[in-house]
């Protein structure tokens, strides 16, 4: 006879950390195309390739941010370890932008990159990810 498998269940604190960072990838690369709709007119053809060189870390972040999202089922602690290096980084850069400058973007992304790294240090992701 074959035994039935246990399944765990992803913590809601994995699960809300997981849907934040894909929503923060997917309002990013919405930002990133407007930006690059709305100066890919002014700028001429020749110089198109060095604002796409200037977005180029904005979009590997966000790149980065869904494949770790995507990857939050395999319940690797790498995956846990990258997510809180990369939301610790984002965090820092929007509080070090709300100095300069208090906007409703810098706001919002920095306290949903912070709360994806609160929720990723929570004790039940811990667990969860220690297989």
């Amino acid at each position: 006879m074959s035994e039935s498998y246990d399944v765990e269940v992803m913590p809601p604190s994995v699960a809300v950390a997981r849907f934040c960072m894909w929503a923060q990838a997917i309002l990013g690369l919405a930002g990133v195309l407007l930006l690059l709709v709305l100066l890919g007119g002014a700028f001429p053809v020749a110089l198109a390739g060095m604002l796409v060189a200037g977005l180029a870390v904005p979009l590997a972040t966000l790149l980065l941010i869904a494949f770790l999202a995507l990857r939050m089922r395999s319940r690797r602690g790498w995956v846990r370890t990258a997510g809180l290096v990369v939301e610790l980084l984002i965090t820092l850069l929007g509080l070090w932008q709300l100095v300069q400058d208090v906007t409703i973007g810098n706001l919002l992304g920095a306290i949903m990159a912070g709360a994806v790294f609160g929720l990723l240090c929570r004790p039940s992701s811990a667990t969860w990810f220690d297989r």
